[in-house]
């Protein structure tokens, strides 16, 4: 066999490898739930009857009504806040702007649900602020409901925005903008007919990813929509998923496949959108910072800062509130350590579980990630591509209706892996893989493929030109992915929150269930010590690594 055709079947094998692991855990899940979607919930018979069940019943169409709202709501506000801040962060120098993009990284990175937490702390019937405002005889709007759920996510997924449109900025080219301003062309007017153009397929890329975010997101709405009294679709299925167990689950089944439907039309817009709004530019001369007056520079930081504070807010809140006495569900302003006394005391094994089925989960990730990111950039064929695509599918699919979809396949054998510790890995794994594959595959675009070439002319095998060659060129590509992969598998809760059982229990589903059943003080301390994993993680990244992620935020295949 010659050394090409080794190498081509090297690299076949790792791509076959790659489409068996999809199609056991991305297709067969989802292939179930779209066929038990099609078995009437009462008549048992094969046909439409849960889909006409569905889109007749005013039950089901208020839930896809709430989804496309909170989502749409999110993603318009999301682009108001993130943009402008980007333009200041890529635009202007002015003080202490390291350390505010820390904080807009940071508040990324804690949970949803633990946002919506905070602000029910604040803002919710026995919350601190309202009580202060009923002392005065103001009585504040409610923070539950659409508008809350709107502000919450917001105030969690800006920084997408912020990054991915903070990146493209950083690549325009002055002498476009410098040529407009030169005919004539007010700022505004430059920045509104010249730059938001050329910023077209990034401003449409984040817009998507916080659509499907919001769409996908089970806790923050749960919590703030009081479960039942505003319901989404991913808390819909979720709840006829439980209410179903042991039946034909035909109605979750089809809330299931309706919401991967509208994640995939979501994709197909955004995709179509990139496609028929192409802008050239080479980024030859790269925008220069400006250095404006005091007084400007001030403001610029003032501005920054507020944003950020109250993005943070529910990150200081939830840390304050969790050394603070609660009498009933009103904190007292008296310190204390009974929280993370009575945390720890009725924890069991959730902390450990959490840092041992993400440890694993990381492990094999950045092992199969740091494969397919180089095997999907350097291999150009029908079934690289398939792999790509699927790859892809658990990210735009919603955490709660991949896992519900795993129990439904590996309830029995042949894989019987329901109440495991494997089935939570697994959908870990496969959930947060595009993270580390897309971020390795962004730094093999960049390796000039001589390299490989001339290490194979000198006799060097396939394997060992990547172990001795590619990975250390890789490294800070995959690095930065596993850092992202890291976070969103540590603070996971979609879909271990149908998945888990006593023994299998993570921190996320214990603070999100003290959350739910009112008991705030344990649930403080709970998201206290998820944010200070959170934290380190960060601190440990910065110390060992760069994290950039404009470049490393996964997007949808082509």
């Amino acid at each position: 066999m010659s050394l090409n055709q080794y190498s081509i079947d090297v690299w076949r094998w790792a791509v076959i490898a790659g489409l068996v692991m999809c199609s056991v855990f991305v297709i067969w899940p989802l292939f179930e739930l779209a066929r038990q979607s099609f078995i009437g919930q009462n008549s048992q018979a094969i046909g439409l009857e849960n889909y006409i069940t569905f889109f007749s019943s005013s039950y089901f169409m208020r839930a896809t009504h709430n989804s496309l709202w909170i989502a749409t709501g999110t993603t318009l506000m999301t682009l108001l806040m993130g943009v402008p801040l980007a333009y200041i962060f890529s635009r202007y120098t002015f003080p202490g702007k390291p350390f505010l993009k820390i904080m807009v990284l940071l508040s990324m990175m804690s949970p949803p649900f633990i946002g919506a937490y905070a602000w029910i702390i604040l803002l919710g019937r026995g919350g601190i602020i309202t009580q202060w405002a009923l002392g005065y005889g103001i009585e504040l709007p409610t923070i539950y409901g659409p508008t809350g759920i709107i502000i919450a996510s917001t105030l969690s997924l800006y920084p997408i925005v912020f990054w991915i449109v903070g990146g493209a900025m950083k690549q325009l080219d002055q002498s476009v903008e410098e040529a407009a301003s030169l005919l004539g062309r007010r700022p505004l007017s430059v920045f509104m007919t010249i730059t938001l153009p050329l910023l077209r397929p990034a401003l449409i890329t984040s817009a998507m990813l916080v659509f499907l975010a919001v769409l996908a997101d089970f806790g923050l709405p749960n919590l703030l929509g009081e479960g039942e009294r505003f319901q989404v679709l991913a808390t819909l299925a979720y709840n006829l998923f439980l209410s179903e167990i042991g039946e034909e689950p035909g109605m979750a089944a089809v809330t299931s496949v309706v919401l991967v439907l509208m994640a995939g039309l979501v994709v197909g817009l955004g995709q179509w959108l990139n496609r028929s709004t192409r802008v050239s530019n080479d980024g030859s001369q790269p925008i220069e910072q400006k250095t404006p007056g005091k007084g400007i520079q001030f403001a610029l930081a003032g501005a920054a800062l507020g944003v950020v504070i109250l993005a943070n807010a529910p990150i200081l809140v939830v840390l304050a509130s969790s050394f603070l006495e609660i009498r009933g569900a009103v904190f007292q302003p008296n310190f204390t350590l009974d929280n993370y006394i009575k945390a720890f005391a009725l924890m069991g094994n959730a902390l450990s579980n959490s840092l041992i089925f993400a440890g694993l989960a990381l492990l094999v990730a950045t092992v199969f990630g740091a494969i397919f990111g180089y095997v999907l950039t350097r291999q150009k064929n029908p079934l690289s591509r398939a792999l790509d695509f699927l790859l892809m599918v658990p990210f735009i699919v919603p955490g709660t209706v991949l896992g519900i979809g795993f129990v439904q396949v590996f309830n029995t054998p042949p894989l019987l892996l329901t109440g495991t510790a494997s089935i939570i890995v697994i959908i870990y794994v496969v959930r947060r893989l595009p993270y580390v594959s897309r971020s390795a595959a962004s730094i093999v675009h960049q390796i000039d493929i001589s390299l490989e070439d001339a290490s194979a002319s000198l006799g060097a095998r396939p394997l060992g030109t990547f172990k001795r060659i590619m990975l250390p060129l890789m490294k800070p590509g995959i690095f930065a992915g596993m850092i992202l992969a890291w976070l969103e598998i540590f603070n996971e809760l979609s879909a271990s929150i149908v998945l888990y059982t006593g023994a299998t229990k993570t921190l996320p589903i214990a603070a999100y269930q003290q959350a739910l059943g009112g008991d705030f003080g344990v649930a403080a301390a709970y998201s206290g010590l998820l944010i200070a994993v959170t934290s380190i993680s960060i601190g440990l990244s910065m110390l060992f690594g760069d994290i950039d992620p404009t470049r490393n935020k996964p997007v949808p295949a082509a």
